[in-house]
Parts: C-alpha cells; sequence; structure tokens
C-alpha cells in the first residue's frame, strides 16, 4: 500500500526507529515502525479490518474519516483514506486519545 505520511515528523520517525523512540518511547516508537511496515505491506485499505490485532475502527465526534489503529496500551495510529485510492493510506498521527 501507499502511504501519505501527514507531516515529515511521522516518515523521519517511520525511516529512522531511534527518531520514533526519542519522540513516543521505546514501545510506542518500535510499534509504530512496526504497524507502519506491516501496512505497507498491504494491497488495499479494506485489509486493515480482516486483521484483528490491529484494532483498527472509525473515529467518531469531530474526527469522523479517520480511523485507529492499536499500537500499545492507550496509544493509537491515526490514519486516513485517500480519497482518490483505494491502495493509498494517510497516517494523520500518534496519539493517546484517551488520556
Amino acid at each position: 500500500m501507499e502511504l501519505r505520511f501527514g507531516d515529515n515528523r511521522l516518515l523521519r520517525c517511520f525511516e529512522r526507529e531511534d527518531r520514533a523512540i526519542r519522540q513516543w518511547g521505546p514501545d510506542v516508537g518500535r510499534r509504530y515502525v512496526e504497524r507502519v511496515h506491516f501496512i505497507r505491506g498491504l494491497d488495499t485499505w479494506d485489509d486493515l479490518f480482516r486483521f484483528q490485532f490491529l484494532h483498527c475502527h472509525p473515529l467518531r465526534h469531530g474526527r469522523e474519516g479517520q480511523y485507529s489503529i492499536l499500537l500499545t496500551g492507550r496509544w493509537r495510529l491515526i490514519v486516513e483514506p485517500v480519497a482518490d485510492s483505494a491502495r493509498a493510506l494517510g497516517i494523520a498521527g500518534v496519539e493517546d486519545y484517551h488520556g
């Protein structure tokens, strides 16, 4: 799947795990890189929902159009479908949105 990162920080953290670890700590940083690599290997957007361990689900309350993927504990990878492609995914952020 083609990935489109919401900002350069997200891209740099994906490209260099040490940056992700500095940004979010070792557990979240490593899982971020792992999940994004996994997602990149999928064929289409719909494949995200086939893997239960991702816990992919739509967000609500002003965040319609975004989806949450489990990283660790309360940390989530926030993704968005790309309107012009079923084979592209936007990486929007990493958040502890329960806290």
